[in-house]
């Protein structure tokens, strides 16, 4: 049996991920970041549509989502919501997979995992 292909380049959350850290979304992550504490971090898919990328960062008493188009490198990063409970976003944007480091950078929890 042939072993399973892989795809050369950074995948899509990969991508959104280097996006967002540079991007103006990203320093204000960090500056709550260093306000609020550390906080949850999601990455995935926004439902309904292709080539977006939800980027959810949560603390105990507030939220923000994020949007990143992949397929338009030159698209700003754009705030999809806020809010204040954790408990108001839907159970996709709870699933943390991702970090955000003592700097406010974003991190995929598989890529942490591989340092």
């Amino acid at each position: 049996m042939a072993p399973p292909l892989e795809i050369d380049g950074p995948s899509p959350f990969e991508r959104a991920v280097t996006r967002f850290n540079s991007s103006d979304a990203g320093r204000t992550a960090a500056g709550l970041t260093r306000t609020l504490g550390k906080p949850h971090a999601s990455v995935g898919a926004a439902a309904g549509r292709p080539g977006e990328v939800r980027i959810t960062i949560a603390w105990e008493l507030s939220w923000y989502q994020w949007g990143v188009d992949i397929g338009d490198d030159l698209r700003p990063i754009f705030q999809i919501g806020k809010g204040r409970e954790i408990d108001e976003l839907d159970s996709p944007a709870r699933q943390w997979n991702a970090s955000v480091g003592e700097d406010g950078r974003l991190v995929l929890a598989e890529r942490a995992a591989r340092r």
